[in-house]
């Protein structure tokens, strides 16, 4: 399973190979991929049958989508006499902390013989991730579909602050109307008010899809994942220090601690830094 990201209305290109002990392998027939969103209505079009780019090489053109949302693409074939099903997740997103020419041309620059634009793509999903995880908020839009709770009370808390836009709900298995959906107050702090009501009681009986996340990247943010995204791509490289040290000693003397990653670090002290003062200003923080 791989995670990929396409920015709203872009088309993109999906690919996925096949072997067999490590040997590409053409399929017996056509590979078909399904691609649906995550209550599982497919997309127009879909299933689609993917192109063959080469031995054990199959993609596909994915068409632009016009909202944001998360869609899975379910690969389907028959390699050496053998049913195959691979799935891949598409997340359809509003922005990205920084694009890739801009990462790639930032001095001292990224060579494009060393890294690829797939590599870097794969990475910054990494540092996008991180980003996220430590300052607990999106910084470009995104989509997001939870199941949460019931809590019998007036405000349901969701995993996200900066809820932007509440786009549905279902309780119990039942969708509600559009004017239901409308008596939901959308906090910024990621709560959902439920106006004259209660949400009901149960155990993930709350299905809600949301739009959360900032406008755009603060330039600070777009700075410090640049940083991070260099940073992992020349982990351990020309480096004399093993990667399981915590500290270091210098041959013309004096002993230096290691910045290491944890829960609410990347390791790397200009990084962290800012990730800790825009969580604390966006409220991540307790």
């Amino acid at each position: 399973m791989s995670l990929v990201r396409v920015l709203r209305t872009a088309s993109a290109v999906l690919a996925h190979t096949f072997e067999v002990d490590e040997v590409l392998t053409d399929a017996d027939g056509a590979v078909t991929v399904d691609v649906k969103r995550l209550d599982g209505t497919p997309i127009a079009g879909s299933p689609f049958t993917a192109s063959h780019d080469a031995t054990g090489t199959y993609s596909l053109a994915l068409p632009g989508q016009a909202q944001l949302d998360a869609l899975t693409a379910d690969w389907a074939a028959t390699i050496a006499g053998a049913t195959v099903a691979m799935r891949d997740v598409v997340e359809i997103v509003g922005g990205f902390l920084f694009g890739l020419r801009e990462a790639r041309i930032r001095p001292p620059g990224l060579p494009a013989a060393k890294y690829s634009t797939t590599t870097l793509a794969e990475r910054r999903i990494e540092v996008e991730n991180d980003a996220e995880l430590i300052c607990r908020t999106a910084f470009v839009p995104r989509y997001k579909r939870y199941a949460l709770s019931g809590n019998d009370q007036r405000l349901l808390l969701t995993p996200h602050a900066d809820l932007r836009t509440l786009r549905s709900v279902r309780v119990d298995g039942t969708d509600w109307s559009p004017d239901q959906v409308a008596e939901v107050r959308v906090r910024e702090s990621g709560v959902l008010e439920l106006i004259g009501g209660r949400w009901p009681y149960g155990a993930r009986n709350v299905i809600v899809e949301v739009e959360h996340g900032l406008d755009y990247s603060p330039a600070p943010i777009t700075t410090a994942a640049i940083t991070h995204l260099r940073s992992l791509l020349s982990s351990g490289a020309n480096s004399a220090v093993p990667e399981n040290a915590l500290s270091w000693s210098a041959g013309e003397g004096g002993t230096y601690r290691i910045s290491t990653p944890a829960k609410d670090r990347v390791g790397i002290p200009a990084v962290d830094g800012i990730y800790f003062r825009w969580g604390q200003d966006l409220g991540g923080f307790a």
